[in-house]
């Protein structure tokens, strides 16, 4: 341990809160740097691109040989498996980029080997010459890619290399965490950890005692300690007094000022008084030691590590002044009373000092103040403290819910229906869950003796959601701005492609923070950053995130143009032809899909992907498509046919599979009928196809109605004749040509059948027009005294006599004697 402390003073590898809270605060700058030096060292490989010297290869195999002992002793530090590992990266990239590299040597010679046309098969003979300068050629090209292939023989040795001293990172990582101290449930680690606590009290007062007998420091006090004095009285009174009242006074006047940029500034000018104003109390009692210049060796480390104390409050104070927001329900972002945003603000503030607690004692295992009994005595309580205040905190977040005031109550004094109903967060269920999971973990763990576990187990999810919170803060913020530059209500809800496009940005930012807070190492982001820019091969296609980044804006500029030009041709263009709804619908729909192919196509070939790898995949998509995708496939081809040949349009009134409507939309794999009753019926293309369909409006709107009327004997059949006919000329729906007509049809059992039969000159009215016939025949035959038959029925009844005696039989045995 004294040598890994050596190497690495601040002891960042070793203590879960320095790893999780002061590395997640750094660690943008370290990935940054890293993406920044690979990409400038792939930069710098792709300018050189030179072989490897004789010197450098013996150099190369040392470092392997070195690697290999590591890897297979198991016994050295930390540290130098980091530095072998970053060594192998540098010969890796190194490498990699000879491999990748374009040479123009090797692709002259394969053209000039090329214009020799393909080489004779196994018996054949070829010319002389031709013979000679192929192998020339084939020799010179085996000389020129002889450093490509030496490179990835190398490059195929590091991978390998890099990989197991990955793995015996973590396990070595694992360790660490599940190293058992002694348990706190035992009498005696209480004795031996106590006594260690004193031990270390004393040693403490003695380094002190050493230091103000410095005469560097004891000649200072009479001018160093008015000055601390000073510094101690203004920074707390300054936090206790000062800065409380000017950040609550400027939240209250913000509050007023609603909407608008100039609110929104204002609101931010009173929400960054909570970060600077308590900076300038916090600089103020951080600067009295170094004032005093007392430095005990017993605490060397923590005293250099003051400012993080002072930062990690601060930010536990901003966030839960920013997220719970008491006393400024505008901008709280979360649906809490008052009383349980003042709750979460205090929760936060609890948990800030448990995360300075838990630093100073992590500083002080640095500095060796205390043994294995010590850190399990002291661990304990703080890891107690830490699961309340995380089972807490998961309660108030599941309790994210807008509360009515009582001024929203109803008049009878009960609770106003309209007031809003709770909110419940699929996502801050999971994450109350996974906190109070946490917290039982940690209790559990810690009373085993598993100290660092415990740690684990409760300090990643506190700075997971602080984490979540400033990214929640930060998408908040961002709608706010939005909706301040665009005049919007804080209420109507932003589009949804800035919403997509905030969501996609903060991923970026906060999964690699969140990933280091739980455990992974800053290598782990860059080979990921490495993974994404080289991309990963799937046969002869390399994806990489340039070229999905390339594929995906080309394809949107496509989908872009295309729909341009759809609205072009759709309110210029189109209005302008002869064509009908049904044709311009055509149209359009072809323009999309010819659009979106060539999108499609054309973003694939400037991505560089290579489709001809792809006849396998489409070969089995084939027998696919054959077996399980042809209905699909069948109604894909039927649209494209009815868009072609339109033996319906949308507006037709069709009649098909049982179904009567008017068709509202065909795409590519149904057709959207409308029935009369206002419903939807939604017929595969293959049905309209294979199947008879009628269409009524497909050359014309004209269509043939049939009246049905029925006279009884005896009537005057020319005078129904004329009435029949006048009703149909004096309708104006009906046409005059082909003239109406009326057929005797038959004799019924009780009425003369006519039929009244003309043609429409719009069959979409043929029931008003159905109904306006039959009032007017009606009423007409009325007035001529023509009688409308009904069905007639005789009744016989047999043995009437016989029924009748025997009902007066009846009645008479019942009269009284």
């Amino acid at each position: 341990m004294t040598a890994d402390v050596a190497q690495d003073p601040y002891g960042f590898s070793r203590f879960p809160v320095i790893g999780s809270a002061v590395r997640t605060v750094l660690i943008a700058v370290v990935i940054l740097a890293g993406l920044a030096g690979l990409a400038g060292g792939y930069a710098r490989a792709q300018e050189t691109q030179e072989p490897l010297t004789a010197e450098a290869e013996m150099t190369a195999q040392s470092l392997f040989d070195r690697a290999v002992r590591a890897i297979e002793e198991k016994t050295v530090s930390l540290q130098a498996l980091e530095l072998l590992r970053g060594q192998l990266v540098k010969v890796r990239d190194t490498n990699a980029a000879i491999v990748r590299r374009d040479n123009l040597a090797v692709d002259l010679l394969s053209a000039q080997l090329g214009s020799l046309g393909p080489a004779p098969a196994e018996g054949a003979e070829e010319a002389a010459d031709v013979a000679a300068r192929r192998l020339e050629l084939e020799n010179a090209l085996a000389q020129a890619n002889a450093p490509i292939r030496q490179a990835g023989e190398t490059l195929q040795r590091v991978e390998v290399l890099i990989r197991e001293l990955d793995k015996q990172l973590r396990l070595r990582k694992l360790q660490d965490v599940v190293e058992r101290y002694p348990s706190p449930l035992a009498i005696s680690t209480w004795q031996d950890g106590l006594q260690e606590i004193s031990q270390f009290r004393q040693r403490l007062w003695r380094d002190i005692q050493s230091e103000l007998a410095r005469p560097s420091v004891s000649k200072q006090l009479n001018r160093t300690v008015p000055i601390a004095l000073g510094l101690a009285v203004f920074g707390f009174g300054f936090l206790m007094f000062v800065q409380f009242p000017i950040s609550r006074g400027l939240m209250r006047y913000a509050e007023r000022r609603r909407g608008g940029v100039r609110g929104l500034l204002l609101a931010l000018a009173s929400n960054s008084t909570f970060i600077l104003l308590p900076a300038i109390g916090a600089v103020a009692l951080v600067a009295i030691l170094p004032i005093l210049d007392i430095r005990p060796n017993a605490v060397r480390t923590v005293v250099s590590a003051l400012p993080w104390f002072a930062v990690v409050m601060i930010v536990a104070h901003w966030l839960g002044h920013t997220i719970f927001a008491p006393e400024a329900q505008r901008w709280r972002m979360l649906d809490l009373s008052e009383a349980e945003s003042l709750r979460g603000l205090r929760l936060c503030q609890a948990l800030g000092v448990f995360l300075m607690l838990e630093l100073l004692l992590e500083f002080l295992e640095i500095d060796q103040a205390f043994g294995p009994a010590a850190i399990s005595v002291l661990s304990a309580p703080l890891i107690f403290l830490a699961a309340g205040l995380l089972w807490l905190l998961a309660g108030t977040l599941r309790k994210n819910q807008a509360t009515a005031e009582p001024s929203e109550a109803g008049e009878d004094g009960e609770p106003d229906e309209t007031a809003v109903a709770p909110k419940d967060s699929g996502f801050l269920l999971f994450l109350s869950l996974l906190m109070r999971g946490a917290a039982i973990l940690a209790v559990g763990v810690v009373l085993a003796g598993y100290v660092q576990l415990a740690r684990v187990a409760s300090i990643p999810i506190i700075v997971t959601v602080a984490e979540l919170g400033l990214g929640y803060l930060l998408y908040h913020l961002a709608r706010q701005i939005f909706n301040a530059v665009t005049d919007r209500q804080d209420t109507e809800p932003v589009p949804i492609s800035l919403a997509i496009s905030l969501v996609c940005v903060l991923t970026l930012v906060f999964a690699p923070l969140i990933a280091l807070t739980w455990g992974a190492r800053p290598t782990d982001i860059v080979e990921v950053g490495r993974l994404l820019y080289n991309g990963v091969q799937f046969g002869d296609i390399r994806l990489s995130l340039d070229s999905v980044i390339i594929l995906a804006v080309v394809f949107g500029l496509g989908v872009l143009v295309t729909r341009w030009l759809q609205n072009v041709l759709k309110t210029s263009v189109l209005p302008q032809t002869r064509m009908d709804a049904g044709a311009r619908n055509a149209v359009l729909t072809g323009v999309s899909y010819v659009g979106l192919t060539l999108a499609v196509l054309i973003a694939v070939s400037t991505a560089g992907l290579n489709l001809s790898s792809l006849a396998v995949v489409a070969g089995a998509l084939s027998v696919g498509i054959g077996f399980g995708l042809q209905t699909i496939v069948s109604n894909f081809v039927s649209g494209i046919i009815l868009l072609i040949e339109r033996p319906i349009k949308e507006g037709d009134w069709i009649e098909v599979s049982g179904q009567s409507g008017y068709v509202r939309k065909i795409s590519v794999r149904s057709t959207r009928i409308e029935t009369f009753d206002r419903h939807d019926v939604i017929i595969p293309n293959s049905d309209l196809i294979a199947g008879t369909v009628k269409n009524m409006t497909l050359s014309s709107k004209t269509g043939r109605l049939i009246l049905p009327v029925g006279v009884a004997y005896g009537s005057d059949l020319e005078k129904v004749k004329s009435i029949l006919l006048d009703a149909a000329r004096g309708h104006s729906s009906i046409t005059l040509y082909p003239m109406p007509s009326v057929l005797f049809t038959g004799l019924g059992d009780s009425s003369l059948d006519f039929e009244l039969r003309c043609y429409l000159k719009d069959v979409g009215n043929i029931l008003t027009t159905r109904s306006d016939l039959y009032f007017t025949v009606y009423n007409e035959l009325g007035k001529a005294g023509i009688e409308i038959p009904f069905p007639q029925r005789d009744l016989h009844l047999r043995d009437i006599d016989r029924l009748v005696e025997a009902i007066e039989q009846r009645g008479g045995s019942e009269k009284p004697g």
